[in-house]
Formats: structure tokens, sequence, C-alpha cells
């Protein structure tokens, strides 16, 4: 598996874990770096927001939406801890 695929799961797995925590909280883009590999949480959150996963606040904040919480269950993101 190559490092985005890798980063965009791990960065789906934090912010599906913080929606459930605090459904209204969004994340720094500055919380995600450590979670995503070295360069590559710009092409996660891309791809999270052209798929709808994503929401962004004010350019620097985000939060998973409905379909992707949907969209990391069904792939058992969650389950792999």
């Amino acid at each position: 598996m190559n490092a985005t695929v890798k980063s965009r799961r791990a960065v789906y797995r934090f912010l599906y874990h913080r929606r459930v925590e605090a459904p209204r909280t969004y994340s720094e883009r500055e919380e995600l770096h450590p979670v995503a590999a070295p360069g590559q949480l710009g092409a996660a959150l891309s791809f999270g927001l052209e798929m709808g996963h994503l929401e962004r606040y004010r350019k620097h904040y985000y939060r998973l939406t409905a379909p992707g919480m949907l969209f990391t269950e069904q792939q058992g993101w969650v389950e792999e801890e």
C-alpha cells in the first residue's frame, strides 16, 4: 500500500474518532500533520474534500461528514485498530 493511501486511512481514522467524541468539533490542519506521512496530508485532504467525505471551515479546520464516516466504516478502517 502506498503512502497516500496509508495517510488517507490514518487521517480518516483520526477524524472519525474526533467526530464520535465531539460531533461539532473541527480539527486544525496542524493536528493532522503527525497522523499523515510526510508530504501526504494535502493529498488525503484533497481526496476527502472532492469525495464529500470532509467538510472544511475557514481553510484550516476539517471534520468528517456523515458520508465520510460511513466510508470509513465500510472500508473497515475503524476495526483495524
